[in-house]
């Protein structure tokens, strides 16, 4: 049976296998970049052509919550439990489609390393305007290397409420070692759908729509206790249907107080995707050759590494700063959300109910 078949296997919920093949010598690479403007999939999306499908036959939105359930969620989970230490983002979402993209079929080149390093870093800063510079570093792609796999998603949204957003003085934000930072915190004062639980709060801030009349929000899940945010995490990631469980349904009127910050992260997923059982496509043995169009190259093909990088900004725009007087007669917050400690997100496409990006924020003051 063809490898892409069984990496197209491995991509659905509980089915990582892949077949084994011979050695690789010759360097190729393919590489994937996604922004938040990417379209919502569609039910041609969830059928291949034949012989045989092997993507999921079920409704498109089915087929989507089993992928979160069985990747996106099992990988995020293992990549921000290995960041501890530093704030993280990352998007599986991107992940899984740079890994479609390769089983779909991806251009194979013969070239030298350094020409492969710059082509690709190249074409990834201006696939993200500019945002993303880097993905490959230095050093990593040699003549011995095989298939790179590699995708970048950047975000920076406008807040739907810009009107009432405000840019308050520094606060502090206590970060988990018990030491605080200076920071400047986006204030606004709202109805929005806001959900309290035992343990945490949520709440739902929604962007201006795209163009392509995509619909994304920033959900905030904040820990009660200032050192609570891993064992929410825990929960998160144990139980596949948590997140979406806990997602607010009732709109409260709520003083909100979030921190501005950056985050640039990047990682090299691989090892991740091999405790999740994705392992045999990386072995040498493996061969890609049935998964890319050849040119005048020959030999077997294996994958080496599959990089990525996620960069989101969050501040009063998410482009430059305002402030605003408050109206008279505006009646007063029944409810308080400070994100004044170490908290947890996700960026959602509400359409599809793609989980487009998820990470933690530990120390807003550092982009990592």
């Amino acid at each position: 049976m063809q490898l892409s078949t069984h990496l197209r296997r491995a991509l659905r919920p509980r089915r990582p296998h892949c077949a084994p093949f011979a050695a690789d010598a010759g360097l190729r690479h393919f590489s994937s970049a996604s922004t938040a403007k990417a379209a919502a999939p569609t039910p041609s999306d969830t059928r291949e052509a034949a012989p045989p499908p092997m993507l999921p036959t079920r409704p498109w939105e089915e087929a989507l919550a089993a992928a979160q359930r069985g990747f996106s969620l099992p990988l995020a989970g293992r990549v921000l439990a290995a960041s501890a230490t530093g704030n993280a983002a990352v998007s599986p979402s991107a992940v899984h489609a740079s890994l479609a993209l390769a089983a779909a079929g991806a251009a194979r080149r013969d070239a030298e390393a350094e020409s492969v390093v710059e082509k690709i870093n190249l074409w990834i800063k201006e696939s993200t305007k500019g945002t993303v510079t880097t993905i490959l570093p230095d050093g990593l792609v040699d003549q011995n290397t095989g298939l790179v796999l590699g995708s970048a998603l950047y975000f920076r949204g406008r807040w739907l409420d810009q009107a009432d957003i405000r840019t308050t003085e520094v606060q502090n934000f206590c970060c988990l070692d018990g030491t605080c930072v200076e920071v400047p915190f986006v204030e606004y004062d709202r109805t929005r759908l806001f959900a309290v639980h035992d343990g945490f709060k949520v709440i739902k801030l929604p962007y201006q729509k795209g163009k392509n009349e995509r619909k994304f929000s920033m959900y905030i899940f904040l820990p009660d206790a200032p050192d609570g945010l891993f064992e929410l995490t825990k929960k998160i990631f144990s139980e596949s249907t948590f997140l979406e469980q806990h997602l607010p349904t009732e709109k409260r009127h709520v003083d909100i107080r979030v921190p501005k910050f950056t985050i640039s992260f990047q990682t090299d997923l691989k090892y991740f995707l091999k405790e999740m059982g994705l392992e045999l496509p990386f072995l040498r043995d493996a061969n890609f050759l049935d998964m890319v169009k050849e040119d005048e190259s020959s030999g077997p093909l294996f994958l080496s590494d599959v990089l990525h990088k996620a960069v989101l900004e969050v501040n009063e725009k998410g482009i430059e700063e305002t402030s605003v007087t408050m109206g008279l007669g505006k009646p007063s917050p029944a409810e308080h959300f400070v994100a004044d400690h170490p908290f947890f997100f996700v960026i959602r496409e509400e359409v599809s109910g793609t989980l487009i990006l998820m990470g933690h924020v530990l120390d807003p003051s550092s982009e990592s």
